[in-house]
């Protein structure tokens, strides 16, 4: 055995630092003597830190005096941690592991767990599952309580569950046959409940395969279909009747078409009214001719009513059939209306309701009718001897079963076997002994077939069985009643849908029977006011009592008359809550009367209103912003004109002092001239950006900028500031080039280096350096201020907002960082600050780089130095412009600079009949005119033809970018703003009058 070694340092700071653990030593009194690195930049500590200021809960420190802890939790500098110190001679050993991702998945789990939980409830799922091979089973808590088991004796097994299934309902011979085949199966059943009670539930599972195929493992869910089936109980009689009439009779289809007046019907309604379907429709002169003369003012308000309401409305009438027969025929019709509300169409069905009428008056002629209907609806008939299996078929039994005429009568078992349906088969195979079973009784049957093409069709069959010449014969009928089953489960789906979309709404309804006097409230009801859903409404007393006091009065439980009043009532009104609460309901019922036409019910829906109050008051607020928004858009516009027309004047002589100014000292002191007025109209600018900020379009002109000549820009305009203030601009090591609008990069800078002098103290000082950062580049700009505490951080970007400042007397609006983290933002770049109260603050914007070499090495001077002659051009400008100073400047700026010649007009109507005589190859116009606007002058330009095709530039001191926008769109060829840059100003004359041809190309 080798004898041990202890590792050396080296070894030891190795293993150290390998560890994902943080780990620390620290002398007996929390001192700390090493520390791993990832404790350190955790941490952000040194050695001869106390470890214990990391805790503020003081546990770190009660392990000072003990021998530690073993595992303790502890939330530390905004992270969680599992703590373990232990004590030696030397001092403490420390590890921490990082607990906090774990401790946020814990947490997303259980809330996760609780929205499935709450999905759950709402939804009414429970979640089964259960073991093919053993039988055992699991059920969450939603599946017991819809059992109405307790969860404590657990999950019954399948025998157990199967007794509690309705036997009508055949649930075990479903489950069975699902164990043949893994996949996926459903059943509607009822469950009957230990206290008596009865729930319908919605089965639906998932067979799943074992390696070989076959079934391993039952999943499924359960739905509580209850609610749905009570709803469909309970709704009105006049529903009822018209659902047991779309069951048992033909529905006619129609469409009035509002544009083209033409009725579009199907097949049915053609037969109703016993004309030839026509593919192009009917006139709707031509059907309301067909409509009994005493009946037409109904229809037509009915029309009317239809169109003010979106709900469907009710009509009876008498047509005119082909044959001079009337018909009574029940409509049902809706309006179809385009997005933006329009009617374009009623859509509509008909029920004839001519037998129903007349058949205590006509009870012959309907028996006759009802024989000849029956032969034109292709009904079956047959008949079969039991003992020998012989029978007979009409030959509307071959068209509906699909069996070939040629082979004859089929035998019964040919008929099960060959053309009833495989599920059906079973129970149709028993039915012939169910009817001999049942004398005197006719019984029927519904199944289903399959023709030869495999097309699935629902027959029913009405039979009996009687003595005929001595021996016992079966007789019946067949109807092919597809579209009928269909047609019910489309109803079904539509209550089932319906009912569901009223409760995920929240419409709570109630019903009120005047000759018994009973109320009926659904749960909803109760909930719209706060209460727990009981058995009995309250009384009118306690319903007036939870109703706002202002709108008792108004409200229909205040008039028991208004609630026997054959008419519909539509109102809104406030209840209190419970816990003080107001919340706005609205209420919708109509009356339900008698024969005589007395009201005997009346049935109503309430539901929850507030949010669409609250949404419309939201948008009268809205209103109210947009108007203050546009008004501010347009004392926004209006301030920039009349700031830039001065300025126009200032740097439009400026520069014309340069190009005359011989001296190169003078010209470069008009250059700062020049640069501080075109610092101001940035400044001008930036208002008109915070407002583009806020409507989303700051417009930015990226391109490389040298970061020098930006930083050399931007000391002159500061310069007089920070000498008035007594601070001192130390601008350090600056390179590189950024990607960035020129114009937006000055703005930035200069921002913060006025902020620097302006917060800061006498003697205090101002650095400014810049370099690149690998693909990017940094300016940073330092100074010695007051400094800004962490709250103060927190807001420094919010608009209007001086920090404290406005009570120091500082000059001042609030906006200035506000615009300089759009800037950077809409540069592609970012802004970091970091200040110590007292100390001062320190800002990095970091921007994207570009190729050193491709910056614009545009210095002060070369910006602002005295523009080019323009050599060898001709042609003619026509100058449309009020204001004399703004005239004086374009005439000598073209005339001395250009060499093309100029004429002007102070007016729309003299410019535009100065275009027709002189003809220019350009015309410049302002966009303010004492007659007329800009807009105007190029509209009767346009209609001449002397001076349609000559090309009109707006040169105007509006320079919101809607402005612009405007007038490209309108037709002018561009749009030059004021105050005019000479360089641009040359630069677009050269580029409109080449040297090479001399006048403008048309």
């Amino acid at each position: 055995m080798t004898a041990s070694v202890s590792p050396g340092p080296q070894l030891l700071a190795a293993w150290l630092e390998l560890s994902r653990d943080l780990l620390a030593l620290s002398s007996a009194d929390g001192r700390l003597l090493a520390c791993n690195t990832t404790f350190r930049e955790r941490f952000a500590v040194r050695e001869g830190d106390r470890i214990t200021s990391l805790d503020p809960t003081g546990a770190m420190a009660g392990a000072l005096g003990a021998e530690g802890f073993t595992s303790t939790e502890l939330h530390l500098q905004g992270g969680w941690f599992r703590v373990q110190a232990r004590r030696t001679d030397e001092g403490l050993a420390w590890v921490l592991e990082d607990v906090g991702e774990r401790r946020a998945q814990a947490a997303e789990a259980a809330r996760l767990r609780e929205q499935l939980d709450i999905a759950q409830e709402f939804g009414r799922l429970g979640l089964w599952e259960r073991d093919v091979a053993t039988g055992r089973g699991h059920w969450d808590r939603h599946v017991f309580a819809f059992w109405g088991l307790d969860p404590a004796q657990g999950t019954p097994s399948l025998e157990e569950a199967t007794r509690r299934i309705h036997p009508e309902d055949h649930f075990s011979g479903t489950y069975g046959q699902s164990m043949a085949a893994p996949g996926r199966y459903a059943q509607h059943y009822r469950v009957l409940r230990p206290d008596g009670s009865m729930r319908r539930i919605h089965s639906q599972w998932e067979v799943k395969a074992a390696s070989d195929g076959s079934a391993e493992r039952v999943v499924g869910v359960m739905m509580d279909d209850t609610q749905i089936y009570e709803l469909a109980r309970s709704l009105g009689d006049a529903s009822a009747q018209l659902r047991l009439a779309v069951e048992l009779a033909d529905i006619g289809i129609w469409r009035h078409d509002l544009l083209s007046n033409r009725m579009h019907y199907n097949d049915r309604a053609y037969a109703v009214l016993g004309i030839q379907a026509r593919p192009d429709g009917l006139s709707i002169e031509e059907v309301r001719s067909y409509i009994h003369p005493d009946d037409l003012p109904e229809v037509l308000a009915s029309a009317q009513r239809a169109l003010a309401s979106d709900r469907p409305t009710d009509m009876q009438a008498r047509y005119r059939r082909s044959d001079g027969s009337w018909r009574h025929v029940l409509t049902r019709r809706v309006v179809q209306r385009a997005p933006d509300g329009t009617p374009v169409a009623f859509l509509g069905v008909a029920l004839d309701l001519t037998e129903q009428v007349e058949r205590q008056r006509e009870a012959s002629e309907l028996a006759l009718r009802l024989e000849i209907a029956t032969g034109a609806a292709g009904l079956g008939i047959w008949s079969r001897d039991p003992e020998t299996e012989s029978g007979e078929w009409n030959p509307q039994m071959f068209e509906l079963s699909g069996w070939p005429p040629e082979r004859g009568t089929p035998s019964r078992t040919q008929w099960v076997e060959e053309i009833i349906h495989p599920d059906d088969r079973l129970r149709m195979s028993t039915a012939r002994n169910e009817l001999l079973a049942s004398p005197d009784a006719t019984v029927e049957h519904e199944y289903r077939i399959v023709r030869p093409g495999g097309e699935v069709r629902w027959l029913v069959n009405r039979a009996r069985h009687r003595n005929w010449n001595g021996k016992t014969m079966i007789f019946g009928v067949t109807l092919d009643i597809t579209d009928r089953r269909l047609a019910e489960q489309a109803l079904r789906s539509a209550d089932q849908r319906a009912a569901l979309a009223a409760r995920s709404a929240g419409i709570g309804t109630w019903e009120v029977d005047f000759e018994t006097q009973a109320e009926r409230w659904d749960e909803q009801m109760f909930r719209l006011r706060g209460l727990a859903p009981r058995q009995h409404p309250p009384q009118r007393v306690e319903r007036l009592a939870l109703l706002h006091p202002d709108d008792r009065e108004r409200n229909v439980d205040a008039s028991a008359q208004a609630m026997r009043d054959r008419w519909p009532l539509r109102y809104e009104f406030r209840v209190l809550l419970p816990d003080g609460s107001v919340r706005w309901l609205a209420s919708r019922s109509i009356a339900v009367t008698d024969d005589q036409g007395r009201t005997v019910r009346r049935i109503g829906v309430n539901w929850d209103v507030t949010d669409a109050k609250e949404a419309e008051a939201a948008r009268q607020q809205t209103a109210v912003a947009e108007r203050a928004s546009q008004a501010k858009s347009q004392f926004l516009a209006r301030m920039s004109h009349e700031l830039r027309t001065p300025l126009n004047a200032v740097l439009g002589f400026t520069q014309l002092l340069q190009v005359e100014e011989p001296d190169p000292a003078r010209s470069a002191k008009l250059g700062h001239i020049r640069s501080a007025g075109e610092h101001l109209l940035t400044l001008i600018d930036g208002v008109l950006d915070l407002s583009s900020l806020e409507s989303g379009s700051l417009r930015l002109d990226p391109r490389p900028v040298e970061l020098a000549g930006l930083v050399g820009q931007a000391l002159p305009l500061v310069a007089a500031l920070a000498q008035r203030q007594g601070v001192r601009l130390l601008p350090g090591e600056v390179d590189g080039v950024a990607h960035a609008d020129r114009t937006r990069a000055l703005q930035v800078l200069v921002n913060l280096l006025t902020n620097g002098i302006k917060y800061n103290r006498p003697g205090g000082e101002v650095r400014i350096s810049a370099g690149a950062i690998g693909d990017k580049v940094r300016l940073t700009v330092s100074d010695t201020g007051r400094g800004m505490s962490a709250a103060q951080l927190d807001r420094l970007f919010e608009p209007f907002n001086r920090l404290g400042a406005e009570r120091d007397g500082i000059e001042g609006t609030g906006i200035g960082m506000t615009i300089v983290n759009a800037l950077v933002t809409g540069m592609g770049g970012r802004i970091e600050v970091r200040s110590t109260p007292g100390l001062g603050s320190h800002f990095e914007v970091t921007l994207p780089g570009a190729e050193p070499g491709m910056g614009s090495g545009q210095s002060v001077d070369d910006e602002h130095s005295a523009p080019m002659r323009l050599q060898g051009q001709r042609g003619q400008i026509l100058y449309i412009e009020d204001n004399p100073v703004n005239v004086m400047l374009v005439e000598e700026l073209v005339r001395g600079l250009s060499g093309l010649d100029i004429a002007s007009e102070t007016t729309g109507t003299a410019g535009v009949a100065r275009a027709a005589l002189l003809q220019p190859d350009l015309v410049l116009v302002d966009m303010q005119l004492p007659d007329f606007d800009g807009f105007e002058v190029l509209r009767r330009l346009r209609s001449q033809p002397q001076t349609a095709q000559i090309p009109c530039v707006a040169l105007s001191a509006n320079a919101m970018p809607e402005d612009i926008e405007r007038a490209l769109q309108a037709g002018f060829a561009d749009y030059w703003t004021k105050p005019i840059d000479f360089k641009q100003f040359l630069g677009a004359l050269e580029a409109r009058f080449p040297q090479s041809t001399g006048t403008l190309a048309r």
